[in-house]
């Protein structure tokens, strides 16, 4: 009895030892990376809440080339971005007001990513409508934010 206790001792440290569970001495496991959000994104909606362009993008042509849009759902903003080369939609999750700017984050639908946007208040001379601010990937780990520009299509009252 005691001999096949410490045979499965044995065996159970051999089995650890071995594992593969984690990177062999000398490797690293990859860093996780921020998804790349790109600045050429057509609107993914026909008549977005608002519609923001990279602070560096010209806007000269036909169409437009976005960062970040928004729609209104049922009591809900979805927000659209292209990441990774993809479209893609998220949810918004939270807002913030105060100290001249909202902060807003978005997540994907199986919470793998999570954006933030800063919507800088309209500063003078520009419309209530008008905004500048940035948008960025916070999670699975923090990406570069990327400067825009843009409107948001609010009703009478400003909101």
């Amino acid at each position: 009895m005691r001999l096949a206790g410490i045979m499965m001792s044995s065996l159970v440290l051999g089995l650890a030892a071995c594992g593969g569970n984690g990177p062999d001495e000398g490797e690293t496991e990859p860093e996780a990376t921020a998804p790349t959000i790109a600045t050429d994104m057509e609107s993914p909606v026909e008549d977005p809440f608002c519609a923001f362009t990279a602070e560096n993008t010209d806007t000269s042509g036909e169409g437009g080339s976005y960062v970040f849009v928004t729609s209104m759902g049922d009591a809900v903003y979805h927000g659209y971005a292209k990441l990774d080369g993809e479209v893609t939609r998220l949810t918004e999750v939270e807002a913030g007001f105060g100290a001249g700017m909202e902060t807003r984050r978005y997540v994907t639908e199986d919470d793998s990513v999570e954006l933030e946007v800063i919507l800088l208040d309209p500063r003078d001379g520009q419309a209530e409508s008008e905004h500048s601010g940035s948008v960025r990937v916070i999670y699975p780990v923090e990406g570069d934010a990327v400067k825009f520009y843009g409107e948001c299509d609010y009703d009478e009252t400003g909101e």
